[in-house]
């Protein structure tokens, strides 16, 4: 794949770090019903926008909607935001799955490019790894593209095994203290952001597990473990390695997950 797709998109022996990932864990199952309550909520009505910032191949989002396909909706616009050229193309095959009542745009831009021509009354940002110093701008960017009644909805990780993991083995590979973005750091901004604009900020959680085969396939692990981590196994210095190993080893192989989901609605005055 190109250059300009993130780490966790890399092929490695025909599937990508990330889908290794996948074929061991429950959290895209757990966290898009999740999603999917939610979305069965706010898109209540027809002709509304939904912004999904960061697709990715857009599975994500594939799933909680096709999970709400019962609803008697005529049409939802969708706008997907992927700057790697390499994943829409992933994206456009996904996006041909989406449920009947979503029409879909793609568009290639990455969000402080992006120019919208309209408002929109739900925004999606799953997991993306914005700089914590830059997060008010963003977020306050979101905000102000949502219509009067809009609500962004904001899905990070909770300090949960995986963070822990990452906190700990990032830092020592980095040789400086290292936190991966949580969803309690996004809530401070908007909790911060609640003092003086019209916000409501409410949460909810989905658990899931990881459950990697230390017993039958250490190479998807190690690939697991790339993929945490952002680094090829044998840049590893050897106790870095050994550690990693014992740590999962310690926990059986088994990670436990959260996914925190922060509603931002805004409300009238």
């Amino acid at each position: 794949m190109g250059k300009d797709v993130g780490f966790e998109y890399l092929d490695k022996q025909e599937e990508s770090v990330f889908e290794t990932f996948l074929k061991y864990t429950s959290e895209k199952e757990k966290s898009s019903a999740v999603l999917a309550n939610l979305l069965r909520k706010l898109l209540n009505r027809d002709n509304l926008n939904l912004l999904d910032i960061g697709s990715g191949n857009g599975e994500y989002l594939r799933l909680s909607l096709n999970k709400i396909r019962a609803r008697r909706l005529k049409r939802v616009s969708i706008t997907l935001l992927e700057p790697s050229k390499d994943l829409i193309k992933r994206l456009r095959l996904i996006a041909k799955q989406f449920p009947p009542y979503a029409e879909v745009e793609i568009n290639p831009s990455t969000f402080d490019d992006f120019v919208p021509s309209n408002s929109f009354d739900v925004i999606l940002v799953s997991h993306l790894p914005f700089a914590r110093d830059v997060l008010p701008r963003i977020y306050k960017r979101m905000l102000d593209m949502l219509n009067s009644d809009g609500c962004l909805v904001v899905v990070l990780r909770k300090n949960d095994d995986i963070h822990e993991f990452r906190s700990t083995f990032k830092s020592r590979l980095m040789k400086e203290s290292y936190h991966s973005l949580t969803i309690d750091s996004a809530l401070d901004i908007f909790y911060e952001l609640a003092k003086t604009r019209s916000i409501e900020v409410s949460t909810c959680s989905a658990n899931s597990e990881l459950h990697l085969p230390i017993a039958g396939n250490m190479r998807d692990v190690i690939s697991i473990v790339e993929f945490f981590l952002n680094k090829r196994w044998g840049e590893y210095p050897k106790d870095i390695q050994e550690d990693i190993l014992s740590y999962i080893e310690r926990k059986k192989g088994i990670l436990l997950q959260t996914d925190g989901f922060a509603l931002v609605r805004k409300t009238q005055v």
